[in-house]
């Protein structure tokens, strides 16, 4: 390999210089939080910070005006304020990989050229690795939301426990209290629109969730495209937005399309952002990413890229919402 090259490009890593801890782990970490789309898209409360098993509390309100005039000379509060705790854990994870030196070089070079010709300033190599990996991270992380894993590393994810969106999953979730609709068990563009009515009905029983800021459909890819060609085939129609570019809305709600919930689940969520809570631990002294020049100690072209950080889901409230699955 070229030895100027080597050297104008600075292809070398410092084991020292490239450990990370606490607010220099920082962008990193929060580069591999934010690569999960639900967050990146602000369809949850992101929560940062948290240090162990987070109380998440809110209010449930009934009917708070009572009669006035004579009738209400003595105090009575009717007991309809109440407040509600969720417990949000926090799982440790930890992303460890190998990378060869000789697979990504290529790849930093022509990206460098590129932001170059845009005038744009050109990516350091360790930073590069790190990115890279924290983008992958991202994806990793976002599936993770929403079904967790057969290992059981993520713990609870909004739709499933163990890797898998099916009805022993979604009962055991952190969505595991929201209202059950029963959809079809196939999803197809003749359908959607009919499933997504279904589930908007059940919404409607829910007092004051129509109201909420953001509220609306959470969907596969497959499902939202099902959606949009089935808007796309309806000359017109009250409630339906029928411009397809930009935001979709469904009976005056918006249609989000969610890489989490993956395409062979057909499944559908209706709640607001706010109510789907995220956490980790960023901000804090023990999340961490190094860099870790393996091929200066063992004759290998591999760099490897560690990073640990915790996070975790639940729901802010925990009936306000939606679950549309073929339930039995």
């Amino acid at each position: 390999m070229n030895n100027q090259l080597l050297k104008k490009y600075n292809f070398d890593i410092d084991a020292d210089v490239n450990t990370y801890a606490g607010e220099l782990a920082l962008p990193y970490v929060t580069a591999a939080l934010l690569g999960a789309e639900t967050i990146a898209k602000g369809r949850c409360r992101f929560l940062e910070g948290i240090v162990g098993d987070t109380v998440i509390s809110g209010l449930a309100t009934t009917d708070t005006i009572q009669a006035g005039g004579s009738a209400a000379c003595a105090w009575n509060d009717g007991s309809n304020i109440a407040l509600t705790e969720q417990v949000l854990s926090p799982s440790q994870l930890a992303v460890m990989e190998s990378i060869c030196r000789g697979t990504m070089y290529p790849t930093w070079i022509a990206a460098n050229g590129r932001m170059q010709r845009n005038g744009e300033l050109p990516v350091a190599w360790t930073d590069f690795l790190l990115g890279a990996v924290a983008d992958r991270t991202g994806l990793n992380l976002e599936e993770k939301l929403w079904s967790s894993d057969a290992a059981g590393v993520f713990g609870v994810g909004f739709l499933s426990d163990d890797g898998v969106i099916d009805e022993g999953g979604i009962d055991a979730s952190a969505c595991a209290d929201f209202t059950e609709a029963v959809t079809a068990a196939a999803f197809t563009a003749a359908n959607i629109l009919a499933q997504m009515g279904i589930v908007f009905d059940a919404a409607a029983a829910i007092p004051g969730i129509l109201g909420k800021q953001g509220c609306g459909f959470y969907m596969s890819y497959e499902a939202y495209a099902f959606f949009l060609q089935a808007v796309a085939g309806q000359a017109s129609g009250p409630g339906y937005q029928t411009d397809l570019k930009g935001e979709v809305t469904f009976l005056g709600y918006p249609v989000y399309a969610t890489a989490g919930i993956p395409n062979a689940r057909d499944v559908i969520v209706f709640t607001y952002p706010d109510n789907l809570v995220v956490g980790a631990n960023s901000y804090t002294a023990d999340i961490s990413a190094q860099l870790i020049p393996t091929y200066q100690y063992d004759g290998s072209d591999e760099v490897r890229v560690a990073m640990r950080f915790a996070v975790g889901v639940q729901t802010g409230v925990a009936t306000d919402g939606v679950v549309g699955f073929a339930f039995t």
